[in-house]
This record gives structure tokens, sequence and C-alpha cells, in this order.
């Protein structure tokens, strides 16, 4: 009896550690796929910029990218993922 409640603890506890792991690894998945299109938007509207010379803004999918003179920037809902 001690022995199936023991198992049946272990069992749970990998479970649960397995279902923890699971929601970080979509977490890390979900925040590298938006610094990827971020970064995509960002080698788009600075390539706008250099070929026409004037500040180029793009907004795609919650995204806002814009490439001037100086800086380029793309921010996602709002909130910065990447500047040059």
């Amino acid at each position: 009896m001690t022995d199936s409640i023991l198992a049946l603890l272990i069992i749970s506890i990998g479970l649960g550690s397995l279902a923890v792991c699971q929601v970080q690894l979509h977490y890390q998945q979900r925040q590298h796929l938006i610094k990827l299109t971020a970064a995509r938007l960002l080698k788009e509207a600075s390539d706008g910029y250099r070929i026409q010379h004037c500040q180029t803004v793009i907004d795609r999918a919650g995204y806002h990218a814009v490439a001037g003179s100086n800086q380029a920037a793309v921010w996602y809902q709002g909130r910065l993922v990447i500047r040059l």
C-alpha cells in the first residue's frame, strides 16, 4: 500500500513538472518568434529607408517598425522589442 502511494506521488510530481516545462517552453517559443519577426521587419524597414532616403514606417499584425536616419526600432503591441 505504501509503495503504491509513493509510486503515485512520484508519478504525479513528474507529470506536474512536465506540465510546467511545457508551459515554459511554449512561452520561450513565442518570445523567440516575436523577436524573429521583429528582426525581419527591422531589416525590411531599414532597407526601405536605405532605398528611399526618408523615414520608413511599417505596421503589420501588431508590429510597428520605424527606420530613420539615426535609428530603427520595432514595437510589438506597444512594447519595444528591438532598437538599433
